[in-house]
């Protein structure tokens, strides 16, 4: 009896330790870089088997070499099969029937009820609220851990967090920061004006390569997380004046059900021109309140904000993850109230904005 107990030990260790090596070795796998390759969005659209029409994704792809989380697992997006709650009445993620399984990951989809991920996943905002509006959007969110964690903690729920696409952890950051009530986006690299000079990071949408190459960059980005309403432009200046270049970016944004910030790093840019031509929702920016790094600057920077929004109903204020703008943001988002003024998620903008 000894010996048949020892027997059944020693299979079982060994089949374990197989068990183990094989699916270590899959996880890290390399993969998830995005190869430059030239085809269009929808040919990495994997087919579902019969009857599993929007299934929830059954495995997701690791990311960029590098990319992992604590414990060595990929820092990718996680299954569909596992959702989330969050706080303030967002609904939680990832809704299975707003998924699309890729060669890349998991993409947000229309569902086929007409349900949109960028309302579904929206922080919830009164439509019969009559006070003037302002919007909050921190980009750059997820590189820094501190930056990241501070906006996280500090500043009010209603302000919409956006992160970079390549930010270690993105699932674990989108998760917290709905949990605390916090709406969220994508920031969607684009070639700057100055560009290699200045340079967004990986996967940067170009004006010099095949709109099929940045559509599967466009993918990549998409692919990194679930949950979120739309993307942010992060840079952009030089592309963002190139319509042929823009216009089937923002398309392929428009038929995944999502919306667009505009941050308008570009003053002649047409982002806002062609979003509402394809109907796409957008909400532009008003003012990148820390572009000079002091507090008076930014404290009159969100005078101006307050002013554009009484005259117009509206505004948009972008912000970068800095101590100073922090700190500044804590305490001008808990003045709005007594000023009559609503911070809203930017989700609750674009509807028909006023003319310029």
């Amino acid at each position: 009896m000894l010996v048949v107990a020892w027997v059944i030990t020693l299979t079982s260790l060994v089949g374990g330790g197989a068990w183990l090596y094989l699916t270590g070795r899959h996880a890290a796998s390399p993969g998830g870089s995005g190869p430059h390759v030239t085809m269009s969005l929808n040919s990495f659209r994997v087919a579902e088997p019969a009857g599993r029409e929007n299934a929830a994704v059954d495995a997701v792809p690791p990311v960029s070499d590098g990319d992992t989380a604590p414990g060595g697992r990929p820092a990718g997006p996680r299954s569909p099969d596992v959702m989330t709650v969050a706080a303030a009445g967002l609904h939680p993620h990832p809704d299975p029937l707003l998924i699309e399984k890729s060669d890349l990951g998991p993409l947000p989809v229309i569902g086929k009820d007409g349900r949109t991920p960028w309302r579904v996943y929206a922080r919830p905002f009164s439509s019969v609220d009559s006070r003037p509006r302002i919007a909050v959007v921190v980009t750059g969110l997820g590189v820094s851990d501190n930056a990241t964690k501070s906006v996280i903690d500090s500043l009010p729920g209603a302000v919409t967090l956006s992160f970079a696409p390549f930010s270690k952890n993105l699932s674990d950051w989108i998760d917290k920061s709905r949990g605390a009530g916090h709406e969220v986006l994508i920031d969607l690299p684009m070639e700057p004006a100055d560009y290699p000079r200045s340079d967004p990071g990986p996967h940067t949408l170009l004006t010099s390569v095949p709109i099929d190459q940045n559509l599967r960059r466009l993918g990549w980005i998409l692919s990194r997380g679930t949950g979120y309403v739309g993307v942010s432009i992060y840079m952009g200046s030089g592309l963002v004046t190139k319509p042929r270049v823009l216009s089937p970016i923002l398309s392929e944004i428009k038929t995944r059900g999502l919306m667009v910030v505009d941050t308008k790093e570009n003053p002649v840019g047409v982002t806002e021109d062609l979003a509402r031509e394809l109907k796409l929702a957008v909400a532009v920016s008003d003012a990148l309140i820390d572009r000079e790094l002091a507090a008076d600057q930014i404290d009159r920077q969100l005078a101006e904000v307050e002013a554009r929004a009484r005259r117009y109903g509206s505004a948009v204020a972008v912000a970068r993850p800095y101590p100073v703008t922090i700190n500044r943001l804590k305490a001008w988002t808990a003045s709005l109230g007594s000023k009559g003024i609503a911070l809203a998620p930017v989700s609750a903008l674009p509807a028909p904005q006023r003319s310029q």
